[in-house]
Parts: structure tokens; sequence; C-alpha cells
């Protein structure tokens, strides 16, 4: 099964993964195919199981709302 997210990311986040991008081609000389600022952003996402996106998509909402009091985040606990 394959998912596809598309994403609108600011242009200073994508320009961080595009440096990153760039200083790995050059480090390791000629990858084919050279790496491309999305896959280091798909493998950066890799690395959450479920748990942890839905918390962080939580978090977010949660602090979008006006009204709604953010939950305590356990990761500080």
């Amino acid at each position: 099964m394959t998912t596809t997210i598309s994403l609108t990311l600011p242009t200073t986040v994508y320009s961080a993964y595009s440096d990153a991008a760039a200083e790995l081609n050059q480090r390791f000389g000629n990858l084919a195919p050279p790496l491309e600022p999305k896959t280091l952003i798909a493998f950066a996402l890799a690395r959450h199981d479920c748990a942890d996106i839905r918390a962080q998509f939580d978090f977010a909402l949660r602090l979008a709302r006006a009204e709604a009091r953010p939950l305590p985040n356990p990761v500080l606990k």
C-alpha cells in the first residue's frame, strides 16, 4: 500500500532540507540519482509511528483553537 501526502512547507523549511540535500550530495560525490530534499523530508517523517503523528496533530489543533486548553505534553513528564 502506498500513501501519498502533499504538504505545503514554508520556504525557510524547504530551504533547510534543500541545503542539507545539496551538502550530502557534495559530501558523498555523484549519487545516482542525487538525493532530493523530499527524500530527506520523507526520511525525517518515517521515524514517527502513528501515535506520535496523531499526538502532534492533536496538540497543534488544540493550540489553534482559542477556547481549548492544550493537553500537557507527555514527552515532558
